[in-house]
């Protein structure tokens, strides 16, 4: 992929050293994405796994048992050690020692593990940037294998490229090889790109090696790999892009969780009452995902107050949240008018004075129910609410009266993505069931159908990350997914459709 060279394409892209503190100054910015980058790029172990590491152990042990992960990640361990020790390697082979026996300076486990898996790096009559060549043909052969190990709301295009080496390939079979003409012209090339390794040495994360556009090498970026949202934000910037996502890759701040957990721990019999109408069903789950669930098991119940306008993914919360739930679909008498919050307010009312639920963690970005809190003040309130939903007025009441809230959308909304997919799959399952009882397939339009699908799902997000689930989910379901076969049952003939995608 090559890169934009007009420097206007960049201007509103760039990314300040006042930005680049502050991404370094929070705690509470999540580490998934560059934890996998790390693994790949090949990151030393006493570095991934240090006392002081916040790379993501767990992401690391998921990625130590996933092969594809793993080569790689030895893939990328030989290029640096190739790009690191060219000159001793060199002096070493014309001694006749071999590869496999330069244990410090070429890993030998990398070899034996590529080697295990079809692939043979070692070539006896090529020098350190013979290999880097053959390296890196094999890393743009095989890192689409990595692919699913990145979210679908990150451009996967953009994070392939960084582990590549633009012209230095060894080409298929070592195809770029076969003429002495096209063998130098490769050589050539890498010896340009550690050149730029070589003159942007404090840009490179622990010394390794990978891919980026070197006007956009700038010295106070520091560590690139320090967070997710540093790091995407950089790499989209690289690209004269711009990385808008930030509720998927900043958590909640440790003092919002702990305000929870002091409520809870402060309370003898305690609920959540969730306003349906005016709560985003994935933020709502991503507080469990994101809570420890020892810390709030004290709480006895969740109450869902709905409406049949409302998004059918609450119909499967239970899947997620481990706690009691009570969904109730509250009718209308008219049409165009909802009854959901006078219900609501009834039901914390009879919580409080007939099952003695002294504490209510209202969930809501709905005002109306601050008359709730002022008519019912000897309650206890803890208020989930939504950060574009809720106004500043009602948040400086809030704040007047010492009642504690906490925006749903602080908490990483990457965490409820196979939630979504789930309410996805159910809504796309449920008209495969409905053409299997009649025979009748309303929507045959196929991306109306994916419209619909994620209409039902009330999926939000930007533009851009929309489109991009919407592509993956049609590719794999729509496209790839759906099958129709012809049946017979008592002697009659029929369609049949079946999902073989998941």
């Amino acid at each position: 992929m090559e890169y934009k060279t007009n420097n206007d394409e960049y201007v509103d892209n760039e990314i300040t050293e006042e930005e680049i503190k502050e991404y370094d100054n929070f705690d509470n910015y999540k580490t998934d994405i560059v934890t996998t980058i790390a693994y790949l790029l090949g990151i030393k172990d006493y570095i991934l796994y240090g006392e002081d590491s916040k790379f993501n152990k767990e992401v690391l042990e998921k990625l130590k048992s996933n092969d594809n992960a793993n080569v790689i990640r030895y893939l990328s361990i030989l290029r640096n050690e190739f790009l690191r020790n060219a000159k001793e390697i060199k002096n070493r082979r014309l001694n006749l020692i071999s590869m496999e026996q330069m244990p410090d300076l070429v890993s030998a486990d990398a070899i034996k593990f590529l080697r295990k898996n079809g692939i043979e790096i070692v070539h006896t009559t090529l020098d350190a940037n013979g290999h880097i060549a053959y390296v890196n043909q094999f890393i743009i052969e095989n890192i689409d294998n990595v692919k699913n190990l990145i979210p679908l709301w990150v451009k996967w295009e953009y994070i392939k490229t960084i582990f590549t080496m633009p012209g230095c390939y060894a080409g298929i079979n070592g195809s770029m090889f076969s003429s002495r003409e096209q063998q130098k012209k490769t050589l050539l090339q890498i010896n340009k790109e550690r050149k730029i390794i070589f003159d942007n040495k404090s840009f490179y994360p622990w010394a390794t090696y990978l891919h980026w556009n070197p006007k956009k090498m700038m010295d106070y970026y520091g560590n690139v790999l320090f967070n997710d949202s540093k790091f995407l934000k950089l790499l989209y910037a690289s690209f004269g892009d711009t990385f808008k996502a930030n509720d998927y890759v900043i958590d909640a701040t440790n003092e919002d969780k702990d305000n929870i957990y002091k409520f809870i721990d402060k309370s003898i019999n305690i609920a959540i009452l969730v306003d349906c109408e005016n709560v985003d069903p994935y933020r709502f789950v991503s507080v469990f995902k994101g809570l420890d669930e020892e810390s709030i098991s004290k709480i006895k119940k969740v109450i869902l107050y709905d409406d049949i306008h409302t998004s059918n993914a609450w119909d499967y919360i239970n899947e997620i949240v481990k706690l009691p739930i009570e969904h109730k679909i509250i009718e209308r008498v008219l049409e165009n008018k909802s009854l959901v919050d006078i219900a609501m307010t009834a039901g914390a009312c009879k919580e409080y004075y007939q099952e003695n639920t002294e504490s209510l963690i209202l969930a809501s970005s709905d005002s109306d129910f601050w008359g709730l809190i002022e008519n019912l003040p000897t309650a206890r309130y803890f208020v989930l609410n939504e950060s574009d939903k809720t106004s500043d007025k009602i948040l400086l009441e809030l704040q007047k009266n010492n009642i504690h809230f906490c925006f749903m959308d602080s908490f990483a909304q990457s965490e409820v993505q196979n939630f979504k997919n789930e309410v996805l799959l159910k809504n796309l399952k449920k008209r495969i069931d409905e053409f299997n009882d009649s025979g009748v397939f309303e929507i045959m339009d196929p991306m109306e159908l994916v419209d619909t699908v994620f209409n039902e799902a009330f999926i939000s997000g930007s533009i851009n990350q929309i489109d991009a689930e919407k592509k993956s989910f049609y590719n794999k379901y729509i496209k790839k997914g759906l099958k129709i076969s012809i049946v017979e049952e008592d002697e009659m003939k029929r369609f049949k459709m079946e999902l073989i995608g998941k």
